[in-house]
């Protein structure tokens, strides 16, 4: 979370006074920014922050938090918490009321009021507020207006008061009240764990917290039940859809810290007996040797049991049904079709295409270069010619684009396909209103999840046949589940696999290097520092580089901190001792500077002599070298052991300074101005994470100029002409995870900025209000998980042991062939052998491949 939902008030500023006036209020985050006149200091006016549902002009009260200083509105108080008092003069009193806070009530009935009570004016409102006839000009259906506004401010106000009471932060204050109403006490108190569930930003740990806070037990039912929620839940992102009793009991645990095995199974049990979590017997666990083969138990969160049962239900039925066609028949008409478009098509080719129109669900897979798309284009042509209706789509807008332009029918993504419906979240199209259609084709199928494969499914009538089409060694979906290799290593679905890479195909460097990479062969990738004319001849190089890690930085910091204090002591100790020089090595330093011991000296030396231990790893760095450098180049170049001839170290750059330099003149220069070029990291953090490139790509080709509108969001700074990418489905826009476009226009006035993207040929402009912006980011760089689906002419992919983590071998080949034109590897062959031998993803564990082997008499037991 980016934000504490507590505050931590010991540590905290106060700060009282008289609200003066709202500078900026965000109806939808709560984000306010006020002037206020404090006590101590009336004639002033102080600038304060903080996440509030309403605050308004008049307003007593106390403000809890920090000064901070903002480079453009100088100094302000960052408030974390808020707590309203009764206005303290009348005059604070008459603006408090005439400010909007009451529907009806303005300026001068606010006087009015004022004046006919005076100090009982407040006790009035709260206790008889029907004595407010008395006042004059206020009639019968003004009093019933005013009665109403004043009891939902009450509301708010009592809310606000009781989750602050248990320290929540203003910030999650508002998303509870704008989620609950006047419900949140009677919610919160029942069960703060319906938190985690219901407001974004909220996990368990910070539920737990405010949990714990009102008194609940460390071992109660309600926080064992909410634990194993959340660690089914977490196993998500992982992409199971299930886990054992065991691996359930050990999360809980760790998760809270205190042994509970027999609390937490009897607890699992009885949620088992009651439907609140599924439970499915299976004959052996995925990836088990058939000769270790035993039954587990697996227990689920049930909307995913419920949808991994559908789909296997419903691809057996699909499977069963074949369509009767003359071979001969369409083998000629495919012959001819090819003739007249001059398309050659391999033997496997046409017997695929010949298999595809006979299948009630069949499957289409193959790497890069094999023909995939060329396949499907004459498939689609067939069925046309065959007079059946084709439907087509994809996961994300982008390739439901590029499956337009390459195969010359409208796709669309899966949740405009299935039409979904914001008011009843969920999709118009299932098994009532079916898709109206023939056949239904999806590409980039291995982005599939069980969620969206069963809503799919539900959508499709029995009598349609069903194509998926995806390569499954690439990156597997998101979210939970494997349907696509789940559905291949079944081998109860007709696969059709294309392994000849086309002759034009084999000449491309991606594709040659991406089926090395596949096989877990290094790829021999050329330099372009080795291969000056490399840039116009070959589409795939690798630019040697490097970055420094934090441990690097760490250590190159204290060294020279160090050395630095060092050099100024006078006679500091150790500097007599030349035994003690010598056994440093070539770690030595000069006489005047304390000597450096390596971990592993074995020297019997006071460690007082010593400014620090060297770390077994730093044995090789010339301590005197590093000490003298002056860049930061000069300092990685004193700290690595080994660096290529080639690398872009020796041109005075590392591998960030190497990445602007592509993105802003290099590649523009040989692919022209206009090119589309995209970095794609495996990480978010990180000098090389899509955070910080994100950041130096703007400054480098958007930076802040006269005329340029810019809208400042927190920390984050959108200008026009930036590369945004949506994060997630806004079904009311119509743009979805993934869609990537420009900005056009900024009003910082309304709190809004334009985005154009590209659709086909054609593009679509949307105007994102306030409440939508935090739904897009910076998209100079996205992450390798963000491009699936996607292809870009031009593509950057770092790939440094600072990524170590992430170094997978279905990573780096999705992400290489995600490049349409040209790629180029930024940083360590040294990364890219790790990230090619690393095979060793995590096994997901699913049951749809056991559901569609086990025959209806054998099937896996059920407990519903």
């Amino acid at each position: 979370m980016a934000s504490s939902v507590f505050t931590q008030q010991n540590t905290l500023e106060k700060i009282s006074g008289i609200v003066k006036r709202i500078t900026f209020h965000s109806v939808e985050t709560g984000w306010t920014v006020l002037k206020i006149s404090p006590f101590d200091r009336p004639l002033e006016e102080v600038a304060v922050t903080l996440h509030q549902s309403k605050v308004f002009a008049g307003a007593t009260m106390d403000f809890y938090g920090n000064w901070t200083h903002h480079p453009k509105f100088g100094d302000q108080f960052k408030a974390v918490r808020a707590v309203e008092k009764k206005p303290a003069t009348a005059n604070a009193l008459q603006k408090y009321l005439g400010s909007g806070l009451i529907k009806g009530v303005g300026p001068a009935t606010a006087k009015a009021i004022v004046t006919y009570f005076g100090k009982e004016t407040l006790e009035v409102f709260d206790t008889q507020i029907e004595r407010l006839d008395e006042v004059p000009n206020i009639g019968t259906k003004k009093l019933e207006m005013i009665a109403r506004a004043w009891e939902e401010h009450k509301d708010i106000k009592d809310v606000m008061l009781f989750l602050q009471q248990y320290d929540i932060s203003t910030l999650f204050a508002t998303k509870i009240y704008k989620t609950y109403g006047k419900e949140a006490i009677a919610i919160v108190s029942e069960n703060p764990y319906q938190l985690a569930e219901d407001i974004y930003g909220i996990g368990f740990f910070s539920a737990d917290t405010i949990a714990r806070n009102m008194g609940l037990g460390e071992a109660s039912d309600q926080r064992i039940q909410a634990a194993i929620d959340h660690v089914l839940d977490n196993s998500r992102e992982e992409g199971h859809c299930y886990l054992t009793r065991e691996q359930i009991v050990k999360a809980v645990n760790d998760l809270l810290s205190i042994s509970l095995d027999s609390r937490t199974e009897a607890l699992l049990a009885t949620l088992a007996a009651e439907n609140k979590v599924k439970m499915r017997v299976l004959s052996q666990a995925p990836g088990a040797p058939a000769q270790e083969a035993s039954p587990i138990t697996c227990y689920y969160a049930p909307s995913i049991y419920f949808d991994e049962t559908y789909i296997a239900k419903k691809v057996k039925d699909l499977a069963k049904k074949t369509i009767p066609v003359e071979e001969d028949r369409v083998s000629r008409w495919i012959t001819r079709f090819c003739e007249h478009q001059a398309i050659a098509l391999s033997e496997e080719q046409q017997q695929s295409i010949t298999g595809m129109v006979q299948q009630g669900f069949s499957l289409l897979t193959g790497g890069p270069g094999v023909g995939k798309t060329t396949t499907t284009r004459v498939l689609v042509r067939l069925l046309l010619a065959m007079k059946k209706q084709v439907l087509l789509a994809a996961p994300t807008g982008r390739a439901a684009q590029r499956m337009t332009e390459v195969i010359g029918q409208e796709a669309k993504t899966i949740h405009r396909l299935l039409e979904w419906q914001p008011a009843i979240g969920g999709f118009k199209k299932n098994e009532q209103d079916p898709l109206a259609t023939d056949v239904l084709i999806i590409d980039e199928s291995s982005m599939l999840d069980v969620h969206l494969a069963a809503a799919l499914l539900r959508a499709v009538s029995p009598l349609t046949q069903v194509l998926l089409i995806g390569d499954p060694d690439q990156l597997p979906a998101v979210g939970a589940g494997n349907v696509f290799h789940d559905l291949i290593q079944s081998q109860t679905v007709v696969c059709f696999r294309l392994t000849k890479i086309f002759r034009q195909a084999e000449q491309s460097s991606i594709i040659r290097s991406a089926h090395e990479i596949n096989k877990g062969v290094m790829p021999r990738i050329v330099s372009p520092l080795e291969k000056r004319d490399a840039w116009k001849q070959i589409d795939c190089l690798f630019l040697d580089s490097e970055e420094a890690t934090q441990e690097q930085l760490h250590f190159i910091k204290r060294v020279k901190t160090l050395i630095t204090r060092g050099n100024g002591a006078s006679g500091a100790p150790g500097t007599a001792n030349n035994a003690d020089k010598d056994a440093n090595g070539p770690n030595s330093t000069p006489n005047s500077t304390p000597p450096l011991k390596a971990d592993n000296q074995g020297e019997h030396v006071s460690d007082e002599e010593y400014l620090f231990v060297i770390p077994d790893k730093f044995r090789h760095v010339d301590i005197a070298t590093l000490a003298a450098t002056t860049t930061h180049i000069e300092e990685l170049e004193a700290v690595l052991k080994k660096i290529p001839h080639h690398s872009t170290l020796h041109y005075g750059m590392n591998a960030s300074e190497t990445i602007t330099r592509l993105y802003s003149h290099t590649i523009p220069h040989y692919l022209g101005k206009g090119a589309e070029i995209q970095i794609l990291s495996p990480m978010t953090k990180g000098s090389l994470g899509t955070i910080a490139l994100n950041k130096r790509m703007q400054e480098a080709v958007n930076p802040p100029r006269p005329g340029i509108a810019q809208l400042r969001l927190g920390e984050r700074i959108f200008r026009v002409g930036d590369r945004i990418i949506q994060k997630r489905n806004n079904y009311d826009l119509q743009v979805f995870n993934g869609d990537i476009g420009m900005i056009t226009a900024i009003d910082n006035e309304d709190i809004q900025m334009t985005v154009a993207f590209p659709l086909g040929g054609e593009t679509k402009s949307v105007t994102f209000a306030k409440e939508a912006l935090s739904e897009i980011e910076l998209a100079y760089a996205i992450t390798i998980h963000k491009s699936q689906g996607s292809e870009f002419p031009a593509v950057i992919l770092p790939i440094t042991t600072q990524h170590f983590t992430m170094l997978f071998r279905n990573l780096i080949y999705t992400g290489l062939t995600r490049g349409k034109q040209f790629v180029v590897f930024v940083g360590s062959r040294k990364a890219l052998a790790l990230a090619v031998r690393n095979n060793q993803t995590i096994v997901r564990q699913t049951a749809l491949q056991q559901l569609l082997i086990e025959s209806p008499g054998k099937q896996t037991k059920a407990h519903t």
